[in-house]
């Protein structure tokens, strides 16, 4: 495995940063000029799919949010508002 200097490093993240802003260029130039009306029977078709094969919510989340916060709580150590 070769091990990368600083600078090589700088330079990979700074062509990442060029290359994402580029992708989101197509990616929205794609997007805008998609022929909505020639293809409404695949959009259709995928949305159905995605209708069929839901997973309906049973909780909002707030309850397994809530849990994860105990948790990160416990591992942290802190105990804050606490009732005395």
């Amino acid at each position: 495995m070769k091990i990368y200097d600083k600078e090589e490093l700088r330079l990979w993240a700074d062509t990442w940063k060029k290359a994402g802003k580029a992708l989101e260029e197509i990616k929205r130039h794609k997007l805008q000029s998609y022929n909505y009306s020639e293809n409404q029977e695949i959009i259709d078709s995928m949305l159905q799919f995605a209708y069929e094969h839901r997973k309906p919510r049973l909780t909002s989340g707030l309850v397994e949010q809530q849990r994860w916060f105990m948790k990160m709580r416990k591992k942290s150590g802190q105990i804050y508002g606490k009732c005395r």
